[in-house]
């Protein structure tokens, strides 16, 4: 369907990007972006905190037991700078 839209230029700066890597039309790129964000899962925050509200994988419970064993995964950051 053809229509006429006023995009913000960050987005059209996208849509052209996407439209030249993927060797697609601008208006498939922003439908293809569009749709994107439509099925993209939303971020959700709790009610009580404010806070970020995470999903893990199904079948895949985060334990403490998880959570003790990985902490330490992350190198410690230089704080000589």
């Amino acid at each position: 369907m053809r229509t006429t839209l006023d995009l913000d230029p960050a987005v059209l700066s996208a849509a052209r990007a996407k439209a030249n890597a993927d060797h697609i039309s601008l208006g498939k790129a922003v439908s293809e972006l569009a749709l994107a964000g439509i099925t993209a899962p939303r971020s959700r925050r709790s009610r009580a905190s404010g806070f970020p509200v995470m999903t893990g994988v199904p079948g895949h419970p985060v334990t403490d037991e998880a959570v003790v064993l990985h902490r330490d995964d992350e190198p410690e950051p230089d704080h000589a700078s």
